[in-house]
């Protein structure tokens, strides 16, 4: 391979790289935003609308109907707002850690789809750095994102460990199987790429395979960070 190639290929690389930290970056800007501003707004709204219904208790019945409509609007756009907000950047994963927000993502698709989720964690959470934790979320997110959209998944399990210095996450399920033949579409695909990019930058890597009951595996594997608590 010539310099020319391994310059551009190192250059491609970065580009992704800051594409992605780019676009966290935004997402998180974009959460305060709406947290903040959006948010105060909403509840500033919902604030007037609790002070008229004490202060003209005796407005007439279609009235009273009328505020109570927006009020419940009021509070539906908080919801979609508060859903918004943790689509762009789970607040639980920069508060309560990684397993936390896996654990909260793994609830909602259960709760919104027919699939049967497992999940299991090491007892000790390790120490990760911010981009790592995000990197192996938005890998859990997409993973999970790619099960859903193969044919014949009836369960998929969520599972972490740790051993010797490594860091192990695997999604399985029991859907169409990705066979060898379809290795290469499969590694083609934007979502699978993206998974790649975002563990090689971390030192580590992602594999597919058919597991031995049939179904497929995906895990990502990565090297933790030489310190102590790790």
């Amino acid at each position: 391979m010539s310099k020319q190639t391994d310059d551009a290929l190192v250059e491609a690389e970065s580009l992704i790289t800051h594409l992605q930290s780019a676009t966290e970056v935004d997402k998180a800007a974009l959460a305060r935003e709406l947290h903040d501003e959006l948010g105060g707004l909403m509840v500033s709204a919902m604030m007037d609308l609790g002070s008229v219904q004490l202060l003209q208790p005796d407005i007439c019945d279609l009235a009273r109907e009328r505020l109570q409509r927006v009020k419940t609007t009021l509070e539906a756009a908080i919801d979609v707002k508060r859903r918004v907000i943790e689509e762009l950047r789970p607040s639980i994963l920069d508060n309560f850690g990684l397993f936390a927000a896996l654990r909260w993502r793994l609830k909602r698709l259960c709760q919104n789809s027919k699939i049967d989720c497992a999940e299991h964690y090491p007892d000790i959470e390790p120490d990760l750095e911010p981009d790592e934790s995000i990197a192996l979320f938005r890998i859990a997110e997409e993973a999970l994102a790619m099960t859903l959209k193969r044919g014949a998944v009836t369960s998929t399990a969520l599972h972490i460990e740790v051993v010797g210095g490594m860091l192990s996450m695997s999604v399985s399920d029991d859907g169409t199987p990705v066979t060898a033949a379809s290795g290469d579409e499969v590694g083609a695909s934007t979502s699978l790429a993206s998974m790649r990019h975002r563990i090689r930058v971390l030192g580590g890597k992602v594999d597919i395979r058919r597991t031995d009951v049939g179904g497929t595996m995906l895990t990502a594997s990565m090297p933790l960070t030489s310190r102590p608590d790790s």
